[in-house]
């Protein structure tokens, strides 16, 4: 798969993301709490996981093979809870593309870091002028669209 099929499709899943927080904080609001939304986005998102696993030729992993991991690695639903239950809490106080954009300008600052540093092993990339524009340029981005009028 070529880079601008893969950028095309990170793009319709960015538009997935944004559907995600406008129905989460919905549900957050009917449901009378964020983390009974949190919660059912989670479970549903759980049991569409296990059924997709369903047709893996690997099937299942075993739970020695899951928690022989390194413990690290082991936070990323830990992570996601607390992005999904921010999301639910502050759409409805600042609005979708206000908490999204905020929360991808923290996503490309730090993944800068992360790629500079080699975070978990992965290929070191140098914070070159073109990337570090583009953190700018993202950043600007935030604090524009939360100016006060």
């Amino acid at each position: 798969m070529n880079h601008f099929v893969i950028v095309s499709i990170m793009f319709i899943v960015g538009g997935m993301i944004a559907l995600q927080g406008a129905v989460n904080a919905q549900l957050g609001k009917f449901l009378e709490h964020p983390v009974h939304s949190a919660m059912f986005s989670f479970g549903s998102g759980f049991i569409a996981l296990m059924v997709a696993t369903l047709f893996l030729k690997s099937g299942y992993p075993s739970p020695s093979k899951i928690f022989s991991a390194p413990k690290i690695y082991l936070i990323g639903g830990l992570l996601g809870t607390v992005f999904v239950t921010s999301c639910i809490i502050f759409i409805p106080k600042i609005g979708i593309a206000n908490v999204l954009l905020a929360a991808l300008c923290g996503q490309i600052i730090f993944s800068l870091l992360f790629d500079y540093f080699g975070i978990f092993g992965m290929d070191k990339q140098p914070i070159d002028l073109k990337r570090g524009l583009g953190a700018l340029l993202v950043l600007s981005g935030v604090i524009i669209i939360n100016l006060k009028k």
